[in-house]
């Protein structure tokens, strides 16, 4: 059998980590297209649906304010990695975990930010077909504590370069829960997210859409917790 030299193997090694990380910026950039941008959001289960405007600031700060009518007036402050509850007629913003439930298995945080590489570093890097498309998996170990999902394996389509679905499992290996990526649109000359669908092992599932893509964020006072 032939051996590799070693200095081949470490050489080579950053390489596979680099276009690891160049995958994933790619992939968040269909979430996030400007530095400061808004979007509206759908989030619909099999019962009920939602609409809020996401703004979100280039040091990955958002803000979430309702849209439809059970929501109008509410709104969420993702600052870093914790996250408030604004509710009308409350003298004082309520603190809970990005891992808070919005609707079905979408949490705050997923609903406000997608950040791949900035909470998951890329532990290899694999050639594997998903539904008969050559993809590249990547298997990602998160970067803190304060990420829930401990591990995920992402899925990317290699022609055209697009995210076809990521698995999200807990620090016990168990899966937390799975999500499939809708087709690009273009928005204001740019490629971006169509929506998402994010699906529990109990068959629970939610689905997002994205939609009024906008360049430029909200004014910073926005940002302020009252």
């Amino acid at each position: 059998m032939r051996h590799v030299p070693l200095l081949l193997i470490l050489l080579a090694a950053p390489l596979v980590a680099q276009s690891g990380e160049e995958l994933l910026t790619r992939v968040d950039r269909l979430r996030h297209p400007w530095p400061d941008f808004t979007v509206e959001l759908e989030l619909k289960d099999a019962k009920a649906s939602q609409r809020w405007q996401v703004a979100t600031r280039e040091n990955g700060d958002a803000r979430l304010d309702g849209l439809s009518a059970k929501e109008k007036g509410r709104a969420v402050l993702l600052l870093g990695d914790k996250m408030w509850l604004l509710v009308p007629g409350s003298k004082r913003p309520l603190q809970v975990t990005p891992q808070q439930r919005m609707m079905g298995s979408a949490a705050g945080g997923d609903v406000a930010r997608t950040r791949f590489r900035q909470d998951y570093t890329v532990q290899a890097l694999h050639e594997e077909s998903l539904e008969g498309r050559p993809c590249w998996r990547l298997d990602l170990v998160a970067k803190t504590a304060q990420v829930s999902a401990r591990t995920a394996q992402l899925w990317v389509a290699k022609e055209p370069l697009l995210p076809l679905k990521a698995e999200f499992h807990l620090a016990s290996g168990k899966l937390a829960r799975t999500a499939s990526f809708g087709p690009p649109v273009q928005a204001l000359g740019q490629t971006v997210l169509s929506g998402m669908e994010l699906l529990e092992p109990s068959g629970a599932k939610v689905s997002l859409a994205f939609s009024h893509w906008a360049k430029g964020g909200l004014d910073p006072e926005r940002f302020e917790l009252p």
